[in-house]
C-alpha cells in the first residue's frame, strides 16, 4: 500500500503552470466546466513519484476524444507515420489536453538495422490500432490493449469487436486492470508509465501520466503499481500505454495554449529536459469548431467528427506484427 500525499492544485499552488481548475480556454471557459479535472498526486511510498492525473467526463457533450496522427511520409510504403512534436500534433486551438499513446517502431536499413534515436521526421511503424475520424491507419493487435471509442462517443478497452464501428482508436502494450481487478504481477523495472483507464459506463476516462528515471523527484513505478493507481482512482479497466521517454501529457494553460505538465525522462545533452516526437496523441479537445492540424509539413484533416471505420475496413483487428519499440 502507498503512502500518498495529494497534491489538488490551486491558482496560487505555483507548483506548475497549469492548474486545470483555474485554466480558461480561448473562449473563456473554465475547464472543470468542461468535464476536465486535473490533479497532481505526488507519493512518497514505496519511492518518490509523481503522477499527472486527468479525469475527463465525456457525459459533457462540449468535449470529446480525438486522436491525431503524423502524417504518412511514403504513402503506400512501410512507414505508418513520421514522428513529430506532440505539441504540434495537438496544436489545433480546439484541444485542451492531450497524452502519448501507441508503441512504435523504426525501420530496418538495407542491412537490418534499426535506428532507435527517435528523432523529428523519423518514419516509423505503429504498434497497434490507430484510427482517426474513422480513418484506419494500423491494425489493432491480440492481447486486448486497444482503446477504442463507437460512434456514441463511448470508450471501451479491448479487443475491438467487428461488428462495431470504430471512431477513434489507440493502443498500448497491455490491460492491467479488469473488471476493477489488476491483472498484472508484481515486480519487473521501474519506467515513466502512460495509462488510460475508462468507468463501466464508458463515459468517464483517466488520462494518467508517471514520471520517471529522475531520482529522488520521481523514480517510475512497475505495472503492478500503475495498475493500483488506476484502480483506485475507480477505474473498471485500464491499460497500459508506451512509456518511458514518450510518456507526456500537455495541458491547455492560462492563456488557452497547450504545455506539457509532466516532466519528461529524455534529456537534451543529457541535462535539458525533453519531449520526444511522437507518431500519434489522444487529445481531448472542446467538440464545436473545426479541427485539422499540421503535422511534419503536411495538413492533416479529420474528415468527421463522426465518420466511422466500419468492419468491412477492419479485416484482420487481431493480427499485428509484435515487434515493439524498447523503452
Amino acid at each position: 500500500m502507498f503512502r500518498q500525499s495529494v497534491a489538488t492544485l490551486a491558482c496560487a499552488s505555483g507548483v506548475l503552470l497549469v492548474p486545470a481548475g483555474c485554466v480558461s480556454t480561448r473562449d473563456g471557459r473554465q475547464l472543470t466546466t468542461l468535464g476536465l479535472e486535473y490533479r497532481l498526486q505526488e507519493l512518497e511510498e514505496p519511492r518518490p513519484n509523481r503522477v499527472h492525473i486527468l479525469r475527463v467526463d465525456l457525459a459533457n457533450r462540449s468535449i470529446q476524444p480525438a486522436v491525431v496522427i503524423a502524417a504518412d511520409p511514403d504513402g503506400d510504403g512501410p512507414a505508418e507515420a513520421a514522428l513529430t512534436d506532440p505539441l504540434k500534433l495537438a496544436g489545433d486551438p480546439a484541444v485542451l489536453a492531450f497524452v502519448n499513446t501507441n508503441p512504435w517502431d523504426s525501420l530496418p536499413d538495407s542491412t537490418g538495422k534499426k535506428d532507435r534515436s527517435w528523432f523529428e521526421g523519423q518514419p516509423v511503424d505503429i504498434q497497434g490500432l490507430a484510427v482517426s475520424g474513422g480513418h484506419l491507419r494500423s491494425l489493432a493487435g491480440s492481447g486486448g490493449a486497444s482503446v477504442w471509442v463507437d460512434e456514441q462517443g463511448r470508450v471501451f478497452l479491448g479487443d475491438v469487436p467487428g461488428d462495431r464501428p470504430v471512431v477513434e482508436g489507440v493502443a498500448g502494450f497491455q490491460q492491467i486492470v479488469r473488471e476493477e481487478a489488476v491483472v498484472v504481477p508484481p515486480g519487473g523495472p521501474l519506467h515513466p508509465r502512460t495509462a488510460i483507464g475508462v468507468d463501466r459506463t464508458g463515459s468517464v476516462i483517466w488520462l494518467v501520466v508517471v514520471d520517471g528515471r529522475q531520482a529522488q523527484y520521481s523514480e517510475g513505478m512497475t505495472l503492478q503499481e500503475l495498475g493500483g493507481v488506476m484502480r483506485d482512482l475507480g477505474c473498471w479497466s485500464a491499460t497500459n500505454m508506451d512509456g518511458g521517454g514518450s510518456s507526456v501529457m500537455g495541458l491547455a494553460g492560462d492563456d488557452g495554449s497547450l504545455r506539457v505538465v509532466n516532466s519528461p525522462s529524455d534529456r537534451r545533452l543529457g541535462v535539458l529536459p525533453k519531449v520526444r516526437p511522437l507518431p500519434m496523441v489522444l487529445t481531448i479537445r472542446q467538440a464545436s469548431g473545426s479541427r485539422s492540424s499540421t503535422a511534419a509539413g503536411e495538413a492533416f484533416t479529420r474528415p468527421s467528427d463522426r465518420q466511422s471505420a466500419r468492419p468491412a475496413d477492419l479485416p484482420a483487428l487481431g493480427v499485428a506484427s509484435q515487434s515493439r519499440k524498447s523503452l
